[in-house]
Protein backbone atom coordinates (compact mmCIF):
# COMPACT_ATOMS: atom_id res chain seq x y z
CA UNK A 1 0.00 0.00 0.00
CA UNK A 2 2.67 2.42 1.31
CA UNK A 3 4.59 1.45 -2.59
CA UNK A 4 1.22 2.51 -4.21
CA UNK A 5 0.81 5.60 -2.30
CA UNK A 6 4.70 6.70 -3.76
CA UNK A 7 3.27 5.96 -6.88
CA UNK A 8 0.62 7.93 -6.78
CA UNK A 9 2.38 11.11 -5.46
CA UNK A 10 5.16 10.17 -8.26
CA UNK A 11 2.45 11.04 -11.17
CA UNK A 12 1.23 13.49 -9.22
CA UNK A 13 4.47 15.83 -9.19
CA UNK A 14 4.57 14.95 -12.49
CA UNK A 15 1.98 16.21 -13.64
CA UNK A 16 2.37 19.20 -11.67
CA UNK A 17 5.61 19.80 -13.46
CA UNK A 18 4.30 18.80 -16.37
CA UNK A 19 1.32 21.85 -16.15
CA UNK A 20 4.02 24.44 -14.90
CA UNK A 21 6.61 23.74 -17.79
CA UNK A 22 3.61 23.86 -20.42
CA UNK A 23 1.37 26.50 -18.77
CA UNK A 24 -1.71 25.13 -18.52
CA UNK A 25 -2.17 24.27 -23.04
CA UNK A 26 -1.59 26.68 -25.65
CA UNK A 27 -2.99 30.49 -25.96
CA UNK A 28 -2.17 33.42 -28.01
CA UNK A 29 -1.88 37.17 -27.11
CA UNK A 30 -2.13 40.51 -29.46
CA UNK A 31 0.62 42.95 -28.66
CA UNK A 32 1.77 46.53 -30.71
CA UNK A 33 5.64 46.13 -31.59
CA UNK A 34 7.78 48.47 -32.51
CA UNK A 35 8.69 48.41 -35.93
CA UNK A 36 12.57 49.62 -36.84
CA UNK A 37 14.04 49.74 -40.10
CA UNK A 38 17.48 48.56 -40.36
CA UNK A 39 20.05 49.37 -42.73
CA UNK A 40 19.11 51.94 -44.79
CA UNK A 41 22.21 53.24 -46.58
CA UNK A 42 23.45 56.73 -45.66
CA UNK A 43 23.03 58.64 -49.20
CA UNK A 44 19.35 57.35 -49.25
CA UNK A 45 16.17 58.89 -47.06
CA UNK A 46 13.18 57.77 -46.15
CA UNK A 47 9.93 60.54 -47.42
CA UNK A 48 6.41 58.80 -46.33
CA UNK A 49 5.44 57.71 -42.83
CA UNK A 50 6.12 54.64 -41.92
CA UNK A 51 4.17 53.14 -38.61
CA UNK A 52 5.58 52.87 -35.32
CA UNK A 53 4.49 49.73 -34.58
CA UNK A 54 2.63 46.79 -36.08
CA UNK A 55 -0.04 44.60 -34.24
CA UNK A 56 1.51 40.71 -34.10
CA UNK A 57 -0.60 38.04 -32.73
CA UNK A 58 1.29 35.25 -31.01
CA UNK A 59 0.58 32.10 -30.02
CA UNK A 60 2.28 29.01 -28.13
CA UNK A 61 2.78 28.12 -24.61
CA UNK A 62 0.81 29.81 -21.83
CA UNK A 63 3.75 30.09 -19.90
CA UNK A 64 6.03 31.69 -22.76
CA UNK A 65 3.48 33.91 -23.16
CA UNK A 66 3.20 35.36 -20.06
CA UNK A 67 7.03 36.06 -20.34
CA UNK A 68 7.26 37.93 -23.17
CA UNK A 69 7.53 41.60 -22.43
CA UNK A 70 6.22 44.46 -25.28
CA UNK A 71 9.26 46.36 -24.75
CA UNK A 72 11.83 43.73 -25.30
CA UNK A 73 10.37 42.78 -29.27
CA UNK A 74 10.97 44.07 -32.54
CA UNK A 75 9.73 43.66 -35.69
CA UNK A 76 12.95 44.51 -38.17
CA UNK A 77 12.32 45.54 -41.71
CA UNK A 78 15.83 45.73 -43.60
CA UNK A 79 16.30 48.32 -46.29
CA UNK A 80 19.93 47.41 -46.90
CA UNK A 81 19.45 46.56 -50.71
CA UNK A 82 17.39 50.26 -51.89
CA UNK A 83 19.82 52.59 -53.64
CA UNK A 84 18.02 53.99 -56.26
CA UNK A 85 15.30 56.44 -55.44
CA UNK A 86 11.41 55.21 -55.86
CA UNK A 87 8.42 53.19 -53.90
CA UNK A 88 9.16 49.74 -52.89
CA UNK A 89 6.36 47.61 -51.29
CA UNK A 90 8.48 44.89 -48.52
CA UNK A 91 6.74 42.29 -46.90
CA UNK A 92 7.47 42.10 -43.17
CA UNK A 93 9.46 38.86 -42.56
CA UNK A 94 8.11 36.80 -39.73
CA UNK A 95 11.42 34.70 -39.48
CA UNK A 96 13.20 38.29 -38.50
CA UNK A 97 11.25 38.57 -35.43
CA UNK A 98 12.77 36.92 -32.55
CA UNK A 99 10.98 34.68 -30.13
CA UNK A 100 11.16 32.33 -26.93
CA UNK A 101 11.09 28.63 -28.49
CA UNK A 102 7.60 27.24 -28.35
CA UNK A 103 5.97 30.61 -29.45
CA UNK A 104 5.63 31.44 -33.52
CA UNK A 105 3.76 34.46 -35.09
CA UNK A 106 0.41 33.61 -36.05
CA UNK A 107 -0.26 37.00 -37.41
CA UNK A 108 0.83 40.97 -38.54
CA UNK A 109 -1.23 43.47 -39.38
CA UNK A 110 0.03 45.01 -41.64
CA UNK A 111 1.53 42.31 -43.09
CA UNK A 112 3.36 44.33 -46.21
CA UNK A 113 4.42 48.38 -46.21
CA UNK A 114 5.23 50.87 -48.95
CA UNK A 115 8.68 52.61 -48.88
CA UNK A 116 9.09 55.81 -50.82
CA UNK A 117 13.02 56.18 -51.11
CA UNK A 118 15.00 59.33 -52.07
CA UNK A 119 18.55 60.59 -52.41
CA UNK A 120 19.81 62.88 -49.76
CA UNK A 121 21.45 65.84 -51.30
CA UNK A 122 22.67 69.30 -50.34
CA UNK A 123 21.17 72.61 -51.68
CA UNK A 124 21.27 76.45 -50.91
CA UNK A 125 18.29 78.14 -50.75
CA UNK A 126 17.19 81.03 -50.55
CA UNK A 127 16.24 83.00 -46.87
CA UNK A 128 13.09 85.73 -46.57
CA UNK A 129 12.38 87.74 -43.42
CA UNK A 130 9.77 86.81 -41.38
CA UNK A 131 8.35 90.55 -40.65
CA UNK A 132 5.01 90.81 -38.79
CA UNK A 133 3.77 94.43 -38.90
CA UNK A 134 0.47 95.60 -37.78
CA UNK A 135 -1.58 96.94 -40.85
CA UNK A 136 -0.02 100.43 -42.02
CA UNK A 137 3.39 99.89 -41.14
CA UNK A 138 5.63 98.54 -44.19
CA UNK A 139 9.05 97.83 -44.20
CA UNK A 140 11.24 98.91 -47.40
CA UNK A 141 14.55 98.04 -48.44
CA UNK A 142 15.01 94.76 -46.31
CA UNK A 143 18.01 92.96 -46.82
CA UNK A 144 19.17 89.44 -45.49
CA UNK A 145 22.51 88.47 -44.40
CA UNK A 146 23.83 85.64 -45.37
CA UNK A 147 20.73 85.64 -48.06
CA UNK A 148 20.93 81.80 -48.34
CA UNK A 149 21.08 78.83 -45.88
CA UNK A 150 22.27 74.99 -46.89
CA UNK A 151 20.03 72.47 -45.99
CA UNK A 152 20.40 68.74 -46.35
CA UNK A 153 17.36 66.62 -46.99
CA UNK A 154 15.75 64.39 -49.76
CA UNK A 155 16.05 65.56 -53.36
CA UNK A 156 11.98 66.19 -54.20
CA UNK A 157 11.65 67.97 -51.23
CA UNK A 158 14.61 70.25 -51.89
CA UNK A 159 14.41 70.27 -54.87
CA UNK A 160 10.49 72.07 -54.47
CA UNK A 161 11.70 74.47 -51.80
CA UNK A 162 11.46 77.72 -53.07
CA UNK A 163 13.03 79.57 -49.78
CA UNK A 164 13.15 79.24 -45.93
CA UNK A 165 11.99 82.06 -43.79
CA UNK A 166 13.47 84.05 -40.53
CA UNK A 167 11.73 83.26 -37.44
CA UNK A 168 9.80 86.01 -36.93
CA UNK A 169 10.58 89.44 -36.51
CA UNK A 170 8.22 92.31 -34.70
CA UNK A 171 10.87 95.70 -34.55
CA UNK A 172 9.61 98.46 -32.77
CA UNK A 173 7.00 100.99 -34.67
CA UNK A 174 8.86 104.00 -35.39
CA UNK A 175 10.17 105.31 -38.50
CA UNK A 176 13.18 104.64 -39.84
CA UNK A 177 15.88 102.05 -39.85
CA UNK A 178 15.82 98.94 -37.73
CA UNK A 179 18.03 95.50 -37.70
CA UNK A 180 17.21 92.23 -35.98
CA UNK A 181 19.48 89.15 -35.36
CA UNK A 182 17.14 86.07 -35.42
CA UNK A 183 17.50 82.24 -36.95
CA UNK A 184 15.95 80.49 -39.47
CA UNK A 185 12.78 78.55 -39.25
CA UNK A 186 12.83 75.20 -39.33
CA UNK A 187 11.96 73.75 -42.99
CA UNK A 188 9.23 71.90 -43.52
CA UNK A 189 9.43 67.87 -43.20
CA UNK A 190 10.93 65.78 -40.10
CA UNK A 191 13.83 64.44 -43.20
CA UNK A 192 15.19 68.01 -44.02
CA UNK A 193 17.52 69.56 -41.68
CA UNK A 194 19.37 72.96 -41.57
CA UNK A 195 22.99 71.69 -41.77
CA UNK A 196 23.83 74.57 -39.24
CA UNK A 197 21.29 74.75 -36.50
CA UNK A 198 22.48 77.86 -35.05
CA UNK A 199 23.12 80.16 -38.31
CA UNK A 200 22.02 83.93 -37.42
CA UNK A 201 20.37 85.81 -39.91
CA UNK A 202 21.00 89.69 -39.86
CA UNK A 203 18.03 91.29 -41.26
CA UNK A 204 18.29 95.25 -41.90
CA UNK A 205 15.57 97.78 -43.52
CA UNK A 206 13.41 100.92 -42.84
CA UNK A 207 10.03 100.72 -41.20
CA UNK A 208 7.58 103.58 -42.99
CA UNK A 209 3.49 104.30 -41.75
CA UNK A 210 1.36 105.14 -44.39
CA UNK A 211 -0.15 108.81 -44.50
CA UNK A 212 -3.94 107.73 -43.50
CA UNK A 213 -2.24 106.28 -40.31
CA UNK A 214 -0.05 109.23 -39.43
CA UNK A 215 -3.05 111.59 -39.76
CA UNK A 216 -5.20 109.10 -37.58
CA UNK A 217 -2.44 108.73 -35.05
CA UNK A 218 -1.99 112.64 -35.06
CA UNK A 219 -5.99 112.89 -34.80
CA UNK A 220 -6.02 110.73 -31.75
CA UNK A 221 -3.24 112.65 -30.15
Amino acid sequence: MKRFNLQIWAVLIAIALWIQVHGQGDGSLSMDVSLQVQGLPAEMVLVNDLPDHVRVTISGLQSRLKELKQEDMIVPINVADITTPGVVERALNVASIALPSGLHIQKIQPDRLELQVDRVVTRFIPVRAHLELPEGWQARNVSVQPGEVRLTGPEVWLDALKEVETTPIRPELKHGPFEAQVGVESPSGKAIRLDDAKVQIAVHGILTQSRKNDEAVGGVK
